[in-house]
């Protein structure tokens, strides 16, 4: 019997040796996901990129460390990918994390900067013959942030969807759009800050007016999965260091930011609650 249980005990101890060991462990893991709902072109065009991100990332993270990325421009494959193939990591879009936080468990550690600022402002352009307040709209406004309604509503408006008197509709061409707009073919147009820059570059400025403006908003934050850990710290220091890092300046092109800076305070209070219920708890 005293054999028998000594025997078990070896065993045990053996096995448990066994499994905490390993060439492919998941902390050596730091895969991610850019989920940007709206933007322009496909998931292949944007997978050079993805690679070139992960190819950074793993070389400043050091041997072991292992970094696949991918991008979804488009709600559902995004959500499906999360739900069957969840990142340790991942920058996405304000609207996708006010309306999917919760479910994920994102945790801000990072923040991008798009055009260099650190908030983003939304505007809503009508005609410039147009009426001066939203409420008189009628028909659709467009935009490529307008693709998670719910999110997009609360952030410009403060109200859910279903309280709006016209109709959000997504876009993946919001330049586009405003041209749309000033054709009588839509009631307005929302421009993210770089979008409305881009827009007053162009011969079209003259032909509309901004008739609201959000509250100063965060940009495209970077999140977590899960409680963050030391993975997540160092991953961190990465990310604020590039913008010093001459090696990582085209790549920031690329990612059309002006490097990162720390996770925005603000972000956690635009968390959605359940549908139904009001903008932000």
């Amino acid at each position: 019997m005293h054999q028998r249980k000594s025997a078990w005990i070896v065993f045990f101890v053996t096995a448990l040796c066994f499994l905490g060991s390993g060439p492919a462990h998941p902390a050596d893991v730091l895969d991610f996901a850019v989920i940007q709902p709206g933007q322009p072109g496909t998931s292949q065009e944007a997978q050079p990129v993805m690679d070139a991100l992960a190819a950074y990332i793993q070389k400043k993270m050091g041997a072991g460390v292992t970094v696949k990325g991918s991008y979804f421009n488009q709600l559902d494959p995004a959500l499906d990918f999360m739900h069957n193939k969840r990142p340790t990591w991942g920058i996405v879009r304000l609207g996708f994390y006010s309306e999917q936080a919760q479910a994920f468990q994102m945790i801000p550690i990072a923040a991008t900067r798009p055009g260099g600022y650190a908030k983003d402002l939304w505007r809503l352009v009508v005609p410039a013959q147009g009426p001066e307040d939203w409420k008189g709209l009628g028909g659709k406004v467009l935009g490529n942030m307008l693709f998670e309604k719910d999110a997009a509503a609360c952030l410009l408006f403060g109200l859910p969807p279903d309280r709006l008197p016209f109709k959000l509709e997504g876009t993946f061409h919001p330049l586009r759009s405003v041209r749309t707009v000033i054709q009588g073919k839509g009631a307005g147009a929302v421009l993210d800050r770089s979008q409305y820059e881009a827009a007053q570059a162009l011969p079209l400025a003259k032909d509309i007016r901004v008739i609201h403006t959000s509250a100063e908003l965060p940009a495209s934050p970077v999140v977590w999965f899960g409680t963050p850990d030391v993975r997540a710290q160092g991953l961190t220091s990465v990310l604020l260091g590039m913008k010093e890092d001459n090696d990582a300046h085209s790549l920031l092109k690329l990612l059309q930011t002006d490097g990162f800076g720390p996770a925005d305070p603000d972000l956690p209070r635009y968390t959605l609650g359940q549908k139904g219920a009001a903008c932000f708890p």
